[in-house]
């Protein structure tokens, strides 16, 4: 057997949304003036964020979709000044901790009842994330939640970015082909809203403009 056959599959979301424009708006307070010398950072922020293709976006910052920014606010301050780069790491870390592993548990959950199979069944836990870190993580969050076994197998593939999910598909291949009797758990989280940049640097302007906050998870077997 040298496939990987794919049980079930699962998706969670944040419960509210903000639109691209009202998060353009919000991305603009967030560049001191003084980086920006005679250039208006809200119309090239806005005009950025609207040719990235991207119509809303779920956060766990939200407490609304009502489009209005005070929520976040709360937690991404106006900027204060061109050496303002916003919460710490401690800060972003421990909202991590506390939002990640329940999108986590929503998606395995669904994934398990696509899959039709029971907690006890799993033989391997495997997370990937390159937003957050937290110890004890995500994965004993998940084999607490579940109920998986004390003795499932758990591997965690951290900050590798967006291909992070790949090498953790290949990982469960890998313990697939170990073990024909493996059942594989893999889940992907991200809390990308969590790192909004300050500042005025392209790169992380288009970083802002594109990503936000998901949990997938895919249940599979050795075929």
């Amino acid at each position: 057997m040298n496939g990987f056959e794919i049980l079930g599959l699962g998706t969670a979301l944040p419960e509210y949304t903000i639109s691209q424009s009202a998060m353009a708006t919000f991305a603009a307070t967030c560049v001191a003036p003084e980086l920006t010398g005679s250039r208006n950072p809200s119309g090239l922020i806005q005009a950025l964020y609207r040719r990235a293709g991207v119509l809303s976006r779920h956060s766990v910052l939200l407490e609304s979709s009502s489009d209005d920014e005070a929520t976040a606010e709360r937690f991404f301050e106006f900027v204060k000044g061109p050496e303002d780069r916003g919460p710490g790491t401690a800060q972003r870390m421990n909202r991590f901790e506390a939002e990640a592993p329940g999108i986590a548990l929503k998606a395995t959950q669904a994934a398990m009842q696509d899959a039709d199979i029971s907690p006890a069944e799993i033989t391997h836990l495997i997370t990937v994330s390159c937003s957050g870190f937290s110890a004890p993580g995500v994965d004993l969050s998940l084999i607490e939640s579940l109920g998986l076994s004390r003795n499932v197998s758990r591997t965690h593939v951290g900050f590798m970015g967006c291909h992070g999910a790949l090498n953790g598909l290949r990982v469960a291949h890998s313990f697939a082909a170990a073990d024909p009797r493996a059942v594989v758990a893999l889940c992907a989280v991200e809390l990308c809203t969590l790192h909004h940049q300050y500042g005025w640097d392209p790169q992380q302007i288009v970083a802002n403009s594109l990503f936000a906050d998901g949990a997938a998870t895919v249940i599979g077997r050795a075929s």
